[in-house]
């Protein structure tokens, strides 16, 4: 399994929150699930951007405004790491897409859903997948695709945070290091 070196972050100091995108499902029925998981991430260290709080969720998609887009859109490019939750539909997928062809790690939370794991292309784009669930934890690193991928396990919630500071640190932080020596 994989497990957070606690101890390499904890001195650890940014100059700036860490800034995620949520790439989750706006409509009603999906703002308990992202409010849930994006509890854990609000720390000194880390905001979090949910579309469902900017975006007119109680309305048709048909409806929406070019504003809508450029929000979210603005909102991904001034991210640091695009953090998806399945299940999703396609503006999600399109959100994936994008982190998948840019420099931005695209991290996946489960716990139980596993119906994504049908969607290859997704799979494919993501970074590194995290999950707090034993069974869904084996599922991820049996699967043909995610076993190539960082799955990181969580014996506990509260270590989300520090997951997606090493997400951080390993894409940022050490990559500047190594760019300047």
């Amino acid at each position: 399994m994989c497990y957070i070196d606690l101890l390499s972050l904890k001195n650890h100091q940014y100059m700036e929150k860490i800034k995620i995108y949520l790439i989750a499902r706006i409509s009603k029925d999906a703002h308990e699930w992202n409010n849930w998981v994006s509890s854990f991430l609000y720390t000194d260290k880390i905001q979090v951007f949910k579309p469902h709080e900017h975006n007119p969720w109680n309305s048709s998609h048909e409806g929406f405004s070019y504003q809508v887009f450029e929000v979210d859109l603005n909102a991904i490019k001034s991210s640091d790491i695009g953090l998806c939750l399945p299940g999703f539909g396609n503006d999600c997928a399109w959100e994936c897409g994008w982190y998948s062809n840019s420099s931005k790690p695209l991290v996946a939370f489960v716990h139980h859903q596993t119906n994504w794991l049908r969607d290859w292309m997704i799979k494919g784009g993501i970074n590194y997948v995290i999950t707090d669930n034993r069974n869904t934890y084996q599922k991820l690193i049996n699967d043909h695709i995610l076993h190539y991928k960082k799955i990181i396990f969580l014996n506990d919630m509260n270590e989300l945070p520090l997951a997606i500071e090493k997400i951080y640190f390993d894409n940022y932080v050490i990559k500047a290091a190594n760019k300047t020596s």
